[in-house]
């Protein structure tokens, strides 16, 4: 009787707790459904924006030598081999290369792989022919180099992809090695466990797992790595209610986006797709067999089995993967055979950006902060073209820090420079400082230093659009004396002390005099320059005393780029960008540049007539040793330097880009180097490296080219060799004029008779 009522009173007391866990287990089931649920399906995981390079666009007849496509083909991290039949190949021939592109998403949407053959003659591009096919191409696009990101807070890298680009022999590879019964259970396999369970028993150790795919994902997003019975009970509930609530491919897609594959530096790298990349330097649906393996294998423990650490333990981890992949029928003996043969073949290299530009990218990062994107922007990633030319970058970072370590034993001497196309309003190539390859202080954006006689040019427009002065008008190389609004007087020199009277505009302009600047510029009035100078994009303040005529104006060399690429481009202002275009990694569009229309500053013949001066500092004037990098090309240029050589200045103009470079030291001490021993160095450098596109400089109407008096500006017969040949409109010669400018006394016959 008493055993009677004691086991009732166990058995209710069992029932009633029992109810009491199952309402407990029912009620947390629905707070992490609730929960669970929303965070899922918003905030699975950070993906960092990655950053492109611009995309390079090969054309018939484009100027391009055969080894500087292999060296941008070697960059991307395409294999040269004799079998081009998959992508991320190319093969070198006489006078061609063949390649083989990879699938990109470019961003104007997704491209397929393509294999064409590239004919050059000499140093351009003959033709461009699709492969096999033989059909000639106009153009044909390579996928841009990944030149950085920015992290997530998370410090977590990852390029989401779909499951539709995954290779489906990954796919099924993956569910074979991790969780063959993934399609049919409930999130969580008790048969697995107890399998795992019966593995390790007879082992004595651990040796197998029984968590599912869902809860590993779970594992990864949400829990800790603790081996405890709360952590995986908790586990267990979260993976049956994702389960419940998301279908098995939403939970399979999260998964290949969330596996973790290894650091690069301290940033971790997460889902097949970056992993494909930061190991073979492939995108996910390019990898064989071989890698496939590789990549399954991975996932049970990334540092253990890294391929570059530990390439004989990573080898016989692949080759296990391999044969699951024979007995289950996903390869075939010859395939199976093929891939335990393979080496890894794995990048040499630990990073993901192996070139990395930070100034560039801190251009860049100031720019986004402009542009209006998605807050969670985050949960999608972004991929950010950008308008860097990877040439010009590199060709910018070796010049300057050549020159600045050859001008001596002064280790504080440092510089910036920049390269802008003026056509299209984008900065090519930026570097900010000495080491360009640390992040730090970002000369290029954030130096503002004396501009100097970089101010000319801008004083000589103004005055010829507001005037009917020319290159031939002359003007006074004479002493002057002022005063500012303060009363304090001013005695400007010339470089050499000396005073040439007069001469013309033009050869003031190229002989960089600074007392026909300082008369012209006062002419046209300090608050008009200071007017023109906000106009070409200058945001910095400005003192409107009459030493802004000699350039005290303190610019960057970002905002001095800005100024000459308005007077490159016909007169027309633009803001100069960095960033194309921005889309998800998914290929969604948040952003694309559009070329606003340009703001007029000056009319298109004074644009000229100032390009033409510019010429004239090359072929004769203070910038004449820059002759020697040119090769024959046509290319313009203005120095400039301050008081007590603290700043060496250089702008070079050519038929495509403005060059600015700027050396100094961060102190303003002096540097004892002029615009044309200093700067102009660095700009030589540059472009016998990477060689410059002539300035078109045909006179158009209705301008025409004239003779002109050197002194007086006097319009004279086309045969007088003293006399100056300057684009102007036109000036009636006037009747019997000497070569001196003077008119012709007429005799007493011609008087008399007349004739």
């Amino acid at each position: 009787m008493i055993k009677s009522r004691w086991f009732q009173y166990l058995f209710w007391t069992s029932f009633k707790i029992g109810l009491v866990l199952i309402a407990v287990i029912g009620l947390y089931a629905i707070y992490l459904d609730a929960s669970l649920s929303r965070h899922f399906s918003n905030k699975r995981y950070q993906a960092p924006a990655l950053v492109y390079a611009d995309e390079v666009t090969l054309r018939n007849n484009h100027p391009m030598r055969l080894q500087g496509l292999v060296g941008i083909l070697e960059r991307v991290g395409y294999q040269r081999n004799s079998n081009t039949e998959q992508s991320g190949y190319y093969s070198v021939g006489k006078n061609n290369v063949m390649v083989h592109r990879r699938p990109f998403d470019f961003s104007d949407g997704p491209q397929m792989a393509q294999r064409v053959q590239i004919n050059f003659h000499g140093d351009r591009i003959k033709s461009i022919k699709s492969w096999p096919s033989g059909r000639e191409l106009e153009s044909f696009r390579l996928e841009p180099e990944l030149i950085g990101r920015i992290s997530t807070l998370s410090k977590e890298d990852r390029l989401l992809v779909g499951l539709e680009v995954v290779p489906n022999l990954l796919i099924e590879t993956l569910l074979k090695v991790e969780d063959r019964n993934f399609y049919h259970h409930q999130g969580v396999s008790p048969w697995s466990i107890l399998r795992a369970l019966a593995a390790n028993l007879k082992a004595g150790r651990t040796v197998q797992g029984g968590s599912t795919l869902t809860q590993q994902l779970v594992k990864n997003l949400y829990l800790s790595r603790d081996q405890t019975l709360w952590r995986k009970f908790h586990e267990a509930m979260m993976s049956l209610v994702i389960d419940y609530r998301f279908d098995k491919n939403t939970i399979l897609e999260t998964y290949l986006n969330e596996v973790y594959f290894g650091q690069d530096g301290s940033n971790a790298i997460h889902g097949i797709g970056l992993a494909s990349q930061f190991y073979f330097g492939k995108q996910v649906q390019e990898l064989n067999p071989s890698e496939i393996a590789l990549m399954v294998g991975m996932i049970k423990g990334p540092s253990y089995y890294d391929p570059r650490r530990y390439p004989e333990r990573a080898r016989s981890r692949r080759d296990t993967v391999l044969k699951v992949m024979f007995e289950q029928d996903l390869l075939g003996k010859d395939n199976y055979v093929a891939a335990v043969e393979q080496a890894l073949d794995v990048k040499e290299s630990r990073r993901l950006v192996e070139h990395p530009y930070p100034h560039y990218m801190d251009l860049v990062r100031r720019e986004m902060k402009r542009i209006i994107l998605p807050e969670d922007w985050q949960e999608t990633g972004l991929k950010i073209f950008t308008h860097l030319q990877v040439d010009a970058q590199n060709a910018v970072q070796r010049s300057l820090a050549q020159q600045l370590m050859a001008d001596g034993e002064d280790e504080k001497l440092e510089g910036a420079m920049v390269v802008a196309d003026y056509r299209n309003g984008t900065i090519s190539a930026l570097a900010g400082g000495r080491l360009s390859q640390a992040i730090g202080y970002n000369r290029a954006l954030l130096a503002l230093r004396p501009i100097g006689s970089l101010m000319k040019p801008i004083i000589y427009a103004a005055a010829m659009q507001d005037s009917d002065i020319g290159l031939h008008t002359p003007v006074a190389d004479e002493p002057i004396t002022l005063s500012d609004k303060k009363g304090k007087e001013w005695k400007p020199q010339n470089y050499d002390k000396e005073f040439d009277g007069s001469l013309l505009l033009y050869d003031a302009l190229v002989q960089s005099r600074n007392l026909p600047a300082v008369r012209v510029g006062m002419e046209v009035g300090i608050d008009q320059l200071v007017s023109y100078l906000r106009e070409l994009g200058v945001t910095t303040p400005l003192q409107a005393y009459p030493s802004l005529t000699l350039g005290s104006a303190s610019l960057s060399p970002v905002a001095v780029t800005r100024m000459y690429s308005a007077l490159m481009n016909d007169g027309r202002y633009q803001p100069l960008a960095a960033v194309s275009s921005i889309t998800t990694h998914q290929g969604e569009v948040l952003y694309r540049r559009q070329k606003s229309e340009a703001d007029v500053v000056f009319d298109k013949n004074v644009s000229y007539l100032t390009r033409y001066g510019l010429r004239g500092v090359v072929a004769e004037g203070t910038a004449s040793r820059l002759q020697r990098a040119l090769a024959g090309q046509v290319v313009g240029g203005k120095t400039g330097t301050t008081n007590d050589y603290r700043d060496s200045w250089f702008v070079a103009v050519d038929g495509e880009h403005v060059v600015t470079v700027w050396l100094g030291r961060d102190d303003n001490q002096p540097v004892g180097l002029t615009g044309s021993s200093g700067a102009l160095k660095v700009v030589a450098d540059f472009y016998d490296y990477l060689p410059p596109l002539s300035m078109a400089l045909d006179v158009p109407e209705p301008l025409q080219m004239q003779n002109f008096h050197p002194t007086t500006g006097q319009r004279i017969p086309e045969d007088c060799n003293n006399g100056r040949k300057l684009p102007a409109e036109e000036i009636r010669l006037p009747e019997d004029i000497t070569c001196e400018g003077t008119i012709r006394e007429k005799s007493w016959w011609e008087r008399l008779f007349g004739g």
